[in-house]
């Protein structure tokens, strides 16, 4: 207020009022808009504080409606960053790769996030709902890379010869959100796809003859089934979406090590993880046992 009136002194006492103030308004709006713009920077350290204090993550959406898919992983990359001060990357995952899914929650396609170094679990773990704020339980194959990638993958028989082996997986997400309502895809981007937690089974060779797309997996707690999947779940294809998730992973600025672990998508559905022992059945690729308290 104290500019406005200061320019419009001095366009009154130069007779230029009339010409020049609906320019000025243009110009104040124009910084009226772009104060009221959250760039990345905004966002991801709105994500940061609320993780760092034990919060639910805001919907970024709200913060800025804009926000799009390239933004988002701009956030995402920026957010992850930030918590990786004292954490590693153990590799990276896929989520909506359902047509339903991605048609849901607004997204153009698949998403993609990271996995952190803190959340792998391997044997048989017992694991503890009061660590999560709304634990969720996933199936999937993952594989792991055999190589550093660079560059992004052209075609199935170059993504086979960069990988070493197979193994069967258990995501265990966490939809530590404010509120469901108004939830959108972007907002799922920027928070890193909601990674939290991950068991690794044993690995398998990757020979010529494996073909994860004829795997089925049975998930059941204490004894009673709660899903059943199967391998083309994900994306129609594994190989495609193990290709997908290599490509946009490094067109997200990220570095694909040797070692990394790569979780192509949930087979079957995602279910909330309540109490029980679990036993997920891959059959050839072999099993998963774990428990939730």
């Amino acid at each position: 207020m104290l500019i406005g009136s200061f320019m419009k002194h001095i366009l009154e006492v130069n007779g230029m009022r009339r010409k020049w103030i609906p320019v000025f308004s243009v110009f104040f709006v124009l910084i009226a808009a772009a104060a009221a713009f959250c760039g990345t920077a905004e966002l991801s350290n709105a994500l940061v504080d609320a993780h760092k204090q034990g919060k639910l993550l805001p919907l970024v959406s709200t913060l800025e409606p804009k926000l799009d898919e390239a933004m988002a992983y701009k956030v995402q990359k920026e957010y992850v960053t930030k918590r990786l001060q004292g954490d590693t990357v153990a590799g990276f995952k896929a989520g909506l790769t359902t047509t339903a899914g991605q048609k849901k929650f607004g997204v153009s396609g698949p998403v993609a996030g990271v996995l952190y170094g803190s959340g792998k679990m391997t044997g048989s773990p017992v694991i503890f709902s009061q660590g999560f704020a709304a634990l969720m339980v996933e199936t999937e194959i993952a594989f792991q890379a055999g190589r550093a990638i660079t560059k992004p993958v052209k075609s199935v028989a170059e993504l086979k010869r960069a990988f070493r082996s197979a193994l069967p997986s258990i995501e265990l997400p966490d939809m530590n959100f404010v509120t469901m309502k108004g939830f959108r895809g972007v907002d799922l981007i920027a928070a890193n796809v909601s990674a939290a937690g991950f068991i690794a089974g044993n690995k398998t060779a990757i020979r010529p003859t494996f073909d994860p797309n004829a795997c089925d997996v049975t998930l059941t707690r204490n004894g009673e089934k709660v899903n059943t999947g199967k391998g083309r779940d994900a994306l129609g294809d594994q190989w495609e979406a193990l290709r997908w998730l290599v490509n946009t992973s490094i067109e997200n600025g990220w570095t694909v090590k040797p070692g990394d672990i790569f979780m192509t998508g949930a087979l079957g559905n995602m279910i909330p993880g309540k109490p029980g022992k679990y036993v997920a059945d891959f059959g050839k690729l072999g099993k998963i046992e774990f428990e939730i308290r």
